[in-house]
Parts: structure tokens; sequence; C-alpha cells
């Protein structure tokens, strides 16, 4: 269930610019922060398939669709009775809706921000700037297994073990991009006997789970330069299960921003480094979020015994 409190903070960042016209990180953050955002739509079903609902404004003249950061904010508009149901969606297809249905615009919690958003910025925030990989091959299992057990990320981790690197964010994803660092999966049941020669495949078990860290108040997902490094962070008799997987940063920092997260740990109870959400986010230039080989697109799809 999404709550999109980043892109919340994000729009009420904008009334800055009227105190400082300059700044154009402001609108650079919401930008990102909307095109990573999953917002609800009201939608219904019907014989012709799903329809959603635009609202008449300005004396009925205009038509807009109506977006809300959260269930919450679907309920104070539509109350628990309504026809329609909170839809949940990336805003790229949102924007595409709103071309389709030849609507005035988009506007969000109607009933407490009610923000309109700018049409340029629609403009932008629907484009694709994605690259696609499908002409390069990917890497074998085998090739997978031996970049997951190799011990390659010497200099990653000597990096956030120095303390004057704390907060070289720019150093950080250089070293992450010239490295192979590691996720944590974790799961309810055991999964050792779909294993096979200590491999476990995602189509075995419908998929995997990412154990990241969470309190009352924040969320984060977590990277490991090493087995060692997982081995010291997995809780003991928690009752869950965990595994071992190479890992595609990119895709993590993605997962960080569309899941509203904090950051992102390295190491957590050993020597831990703190990218925080800002520097994710900074980073994100909507083709690469850092350089990493494209052939191991396909790492995710394996998980290891450890």
């Amino acid at each position: 269930m999404s709550s999109n409190n980043y892109l919340i903070k994000s729009i009420n960042a904008l009334e800055n610019l009227a105190k400082d016209p300059e700044d154009s990180k402001i609108v650079t953050d919401f930008i990102f922060e909307l095109k990573m955002s999953n917002l609800y739509v009201p939608g219904m079903d019907s014989e012709d398939g799903l329809i959603f609902e635009t609202l008449l404004l300005d004396d009925g003249n205009l038509a807009y669709l109506p977006l809300f950061s959260s269930e919450e904010e679907f309920y104070k508009c539509y109350g628990k009775d309504s026809e329609y149901e909170p839809i949940e969606n990336e805003f790229e297809i949102y924007a595409a809706i709103a071309e389709e249905e030849n609507v005035s615009g988009i506007i969000i919690d109607i009933e407490s921000l009610c923000f309109e958003v700018p049409p340029e910025i629609i403009e932008i925030a629907k484009e694709d700037f994605s690259i696609s990989y499908d002409d390069i091959p990917t890497r074998s299992l085998e090739e997978i297994t031996q970049a997951y057990e190799s011990d390659v990320n010497g200099d990653l981790l000597n990096f956030i073990e120095d303390d004057e690197n704390d907060e070289d964010f720019e150093g950080i994803m250089v070293e992450l991009s010239y490295s192979s660092p590691l996720n944590l999966v974790v799961s309810e049941e055991p999964l050792d006997e779909f294993a096979e020669n200590g491999v476990i495949r995602a189509s075995d078990v419908g998929g995997f789970s990412l154990c990241t860290m969470q309190d009352e108040q924040s969320s984060f997902a977590i990277l490991f330069t090493d087995k060692d490094a997982i081995l010291k962070a997995i809780p003991e008799d928690d009752g869950l299960h965990y595994y071992g997987q190479l890992t595609r940063v990119s895709e993590l920092f993605e997962y960080v921003l569309r899941n509203d997260m904090d950051g992102v740990v390295i190491n957590p109870n050993g020597s831990e480094f703190f990218i925080p959400r800002s520097e994710i986010l900074s980073q994100a230039s909507g083709i690469e979020l850092i350089a990493e080989d494209a052939s191991f697109r396909n790492c995710l799809e394996y998980a290891f015994i450890l």
C-alpha cells in the first residue's frame, strides 16, 4: 500500500520556488518523485473494461483526472460506499490515460493538497528514458554463481570502512558501479527443498521477497559486500529463512524510490554505510542510476543457500 510521503514533501517544496525561482533542483526532484510514485485513481469494472472517473471543475467546464497519494486520501473524496475503487498504478500510466481521455489536467489529493500537475511536467514525466538491453545476451547460471561466490568487493568494503568517506556519496556510486554486491532474500517458509546444487530459481518458488530494515518511522533496503557481512546481519531464531543473491544495484535503487523508502544501508551490523534517498534520487537520470554490466540483468532470478 503506497503512502507517497516523499512525493507529498516534494509538492510542498514547490512553494519555495516563489522565494527562490532559480532553485531548479526542487522541480527536478518533484519530477522524479512523480515518475517513481504509485498513485490511486478512481476506477470500476464494466462490460467495456475498466472505467476511470474524471471530475468536472470550474462550474463543469473543465474535466480533470483525480489521483490520490493514499487510499486514505481516496476515501476522503469518495467514501467507503462509492461505486469506484482505488486502483494503483505508476504515474506514466495516468499521463497516458489523461491524454486518451482528453482531460484538462491531473489533480493530486483534491480534498487536501488539491495540487494540479503542470502540463509541461506531465509531458516530461510520461517519457520513457530507459535503454533497451534486449540485444545484450544475459549471463549463464554458472557465470552468475561464480560472480556470487567470488570475493571481488574488497575495494567497496575498504571504502565504507574508511570514516572519511561517510558522506562521499559520489564516491560510493563509483564503487558500486565496479562491484558485485549481494542481496538478502527472506522467506517465511524454507526454500531449501527447491534448491538444485545450492541454487533456487524464482520461478520455482513464486518469486523472492527482499529483506529490508524498518521501524515505525523509517524503512531501508540493504546491501552486502560479501556473505560474511550477510551472516552478521541475519537475526537469530526469528523463524524466518534467509538466502543470498547477487544484486542489481540500479534495480534496488528503483525499488527504494518506488516504495517510498528512506535509503539503503550497506553492511548493517557491521561497517554500516548509509545512502539517503535524496542521494539516490539525485542519481536518477532516468536512464541508469549507476553504471552496471547489463548482461547480469537476469541475476535476480536466482538465490543461493547460505
